[in-house]
Formats: structure tokens, sequence, C-alpha cells
């Protein structure tokens, strides 16, 4: 019985897997097709003619809104190598106040930060443009960091990995005369492995994927990022879409987020494993 049980379960998540690969099996075949061969029914899953001519057209070619995928895609590997950077470093040092100091309301402004990530982003999507337009920040491409570069949800994972330090360690580093941040920069923070990766990968892929705000912030085509690219993109002509262009430049898209996680994943899944073991 138990094993059928678990021949069950490893057919399920089987059957799953396949249907959620299969969207993105007919990107990378499409991306590979000709013009007219993309939207045949049946559908060819093997190019009948191969055309990988496709990438360095969509990446290189400045075929819409004069400027080719190159431009978009490092657009957002700043943002988000910038932003994960910023939120690190702003989160571990902020968790690390939260976790390791006692002060008068500190769990009810953990939990207040915490519940702002319960908010819809679109409420908060006027207020946030004011600032931003307060600090001459609009069509910057720091007006897509700097909102994001800290928020509830990130010092709350930080002070939780940072809860598992023994404070033994904290308090013989105060007594040898550490300063605070001493005791952050050379003992807490080298040991937040795993937190610095699950947070740079979290952070990583939300900047990537932004698409609303970088869509009311932004204005100068030069300065957006890939989602808003790859939407021009599919605009294409009045008549006619070049799917194939489209789906090649979509490729593309996914090969920076998935080298990133595939560099961290090892520290990334040690993380979620101590983060599931941590309690309050």
């Amino acid at each position: 019985m138990m094993m059928f049980k678990r021949f069950l379960k490893y057919l399920f998540l089987i059957l799953y897997s396949i249907f959620c690969l299969i969207p993105f099996i007919w990107m990378v075949s499409a991306a590979f097709k000709r013009q007219q061969d993309v939207l045949t029914i049946p559908v060819e899953w093997i190019p009948p003619v191969w055309q990988p001519q496709n990438f360095p057209q969509a990446f290189f070619e400045p075929r819409f809104a004069g400027y080719g995928i190159s431009t978009f895609t490092l657009n957002s590997i700043f943002v988000g190598v910038i932003t994960s950077i910023l939120a690190i470093f702003l989160s571990t040092f902020v968790g690390y106040g939260f976790a390791k100091f006692k002060f008068r309301g500190r769990d009810t402004l953990m939990w207040t930060m915490l519940s702002t990530t319960l908010l819809p982003f679109s409420s908060i999507l006027i207020p946030l443009y004011i600032i931003v337009q307060k600090m001459n920040l609009l069509d910057n491409l720091w007006s897509l960091i700097l909102p994001f570069a800290l928020t509830g949800q990130s010092i709350f994972l930080a002070r939780q990995f940072i809860l598992s330090i023994p404070t033994d360690l904290i308090d013989a580093a105060r007594v040898d005369g550490a300063s605070e941040f001493g005791i952050y920069w050379r003992i807490i923070f080298p040991l937040l492995g795993p937190a610095v990766a699950t947070l740079g990968i979290m952070t990583f892929l939300f900047s990537w994927n932004l698409f609303l705000w970088p869509l009311v912030v932004l204005s100068s085509q030069g300065k957006f990022t890939l989602p808003l690219g790859l939407s021009l993109m599919g605009l294409g002509s009045t008549f006619m879409v070049d799917y194939s262009l489209w789906m090649a430049a979509s490729t593309i898209a996914v090969i920076p987020p998935l080298l990133f996680f595939l560099i961290l994943e090892k520290p990334y899944l040690r993380g979620l494993e101590t983060l599931s073991g941590l309690k309050e």
C-alpha cells in the first residue's frame, strides 16, 4: 500500500512538472522557428527549419522602439544586482538590531513592518510615486532600486536567521571591546551565508519581474527594464507580430535569473531548511 501511494505521489509530481514545463518548451521551440512556423496547428515541437539567428537578431538589432533587448537586459541586471546588494546589507544590519537588541516597542514595530507586505502594491502605488517624484527620481533607474532595497519581509527573514546565532558570541565580542558595527561585520555577517543567498535570490527575482512600477515611473524607452522591453516587442507592427523574435527575446530573458539561481542554489536551499527550522 505504501509503495502504491509513493507511486501515485511521484506520478502526480512528474505530470505536474511536465504541465508546468510545456509553455517553457514551446517558448524555446518557437525561438528557433521561422515566423510562419510558430503558430502552426498541430504544434510542431521540433522546428522544421532551425533559425538560431533569431537570438542575436533579437538581442542586438534595434528593431523595436529603436533598441535591442541588450539595452533592456543591462538595465534589468543593473537594477536587480544593486537592489540585491543593498537589500542584503541593509536587511541584515536592521535585522541584527531587531534580533539582538531589546528596546521599547520592538516587537510592535517589527510586526507592523511585516504587515505592510500584506498590502497590495496598487494601494501604495500613488504615495510611492509622490515620494519618488519629490526625490526627483522619476525616469531614473534608482526609482526602481531604492523603494525595494529594504522591505519588512527582508528584515523579518534576516531577523529569523540572526536569532539562531548564539548571543554568547556577541557578548564575548563586547567584552573584548568590539564595536556594535564590528560585531555585525566580523561575527554576524560571515555566519549569514544561507541568509545572504536567500535574500539575494528573492530580491533579484522580485526586481527582475517588476512590470507595473517601472511602467509608472519610467518614460524614456532607453531606460526600460526587460519586462517593459518584451512588451514593446509584443506590439510589433500594426498587422503582424514577429513571434519568433519575441520568443527568442523571452528565452534570453530567462537566462540571467536562472544562472543567478544556479550559482546560489546550495546556500539558498540550506537557507530555506534553516528558516523552516527556526522558532520565534
